[in-house]
Parts: structure tokens; sequence; C-alpha cells
């Protein structure tokens, strides 16, 4: 059986290959929302988490431009109450004083936020987006970054969600949603990359 090809190998598009001199790193809700939280992600969750450290080290290293977006909620929410340490970004991946924070109150890192002019001043055309949720906030990111003209990395190994339940009722498992998502952003959305092979 041939392996199924993605649109854009269908349409014949050229593979995108990334230029950090050319990239900015946007690290999507690394909150302790997603480690201590309600929306605990165990091992996919701190993986992530891992990986996303090195992505924040390497960018330092090389002068990349890198913005932290977290996501807040109305205060007395049950999620992400920005009155708790719940939205605090996790430790391992906490910015320096010298990085741009971004608040955001929908999936998307843009709406209603700072995250397109602030990377406007930056003139790079490529982002590498990694966080929280797989198939929340970094697709609704992405989308939206295509959309404005961007050329999206997406660090798979950088990313996860957690269970879901389908219209019957039935789990899904977290892998799972976390493999369609990025299946589908690789479909036409973004190109696919593990940390390891972006970082020496």
């Amino acid at each position: 059986m041939n392996s199924p090809k993605t649109l854009l190998e269908i349409s014949g598009a050229p593979k995108k290959n990334l230029d950090w001199n050319k990239a900015a790193l946007v690290l999507i809700d690394f909150q302790r929302e997603y480690s201590d939280g309600v929306l605990q992600l165990g091992e996919q969750g701190q993986e992530a988490i891992t990986n996303a450290a090195k992505l924040l080290a390497y960018a330092r290293k090389n002068n990349v431009p890198i913005f932290h977006v977290v996501h807040h909620a109305k205060p007395g929410s049950v999620v992400f109450d920005p009155n708790t340490n719940n939205t605090n970004l996790i430790k391992d991946v906490e910015a320096n004083n010298e990085e741009e924070v971004i608040t955001k109150s929908l999936p998307s890192s843009f709406y209603n936020t700072e995250l397109c002019d602030l990377l406007s001043l930056t003139s790079r055309k490529q982002l590498v987006l990694a966080g929280f949720m797989s198939h929340m906030c970094v697709t609704a990111t992405a989308i939206k970054a295509l959309e404005l003209g961007y050329e999206n990395f997406v660090c798979a190994d950088a990313c996860a969600s957690r269970d879901l339940k389908y219209i019957d009722g039935s789990l899904v498992k977290a892998e799972s949603v976390h493999k369609a998502a990025m299946a589908a952003l690789n479909d036409r959305y973004a190109t696919l990359i593990n940390c390891s092979d972006v970082i020496d």
C-alpha cells in the first residue's frame, strides 16, 4: 500500500526548509495548568516540555527572536484563572527579561494580541511553533499564521494533547489526538519537524 501524500505533495508545492536566520520561536501555553493543574498532560506533556526547553536554549544561543504566549481566562474560571499560579510559565521554559510574554484569551495566539505586530518588527517570515495543546492552540495559531503569510514549522515532539471523547462518548487517547492534529497541520498548514532535527 502506498503511503498517503499530503495536499502539499499532491499539489507539487516545494518542500520548505527551516532557516533559523529567518525564523522566530513561538512557545504556546507552556503553563502550569498543564503540569500541575486540571489539564495535566502526563508523560507526553513532560517530553514536550523537555524538548521545548532545548528549543528555547538553542534560540537564545543563536539570537533567534523568542515569543512566549500564555492563556488567561476570566478570574474565577476552573482553568487558566489569572489569579492562580497555574497560569505561570513552567520553570523549564520560563521567559527571561528580554523575551516577550503575550497574553491571549482564545486559542489563536494572534487573536486580540500584539503578536503579529511584534513579529513584524523582526522581519522574519518563518515561525517555529511548539506548545499545548496540539489540537487546539497550536493548530489555531498555525492556521492563522499561514493566513498572515508565515511559513510554519511545528515541532511535533514539543507539543502534546490530552484524552478527548468522540461524539458517541468513546475515548480518543491523547497520543492519537496529538498525531491526528500534527498530521492535519502537515497536510497544508505547516512543515512538521522534531527537535533533534533542527538544533545542533
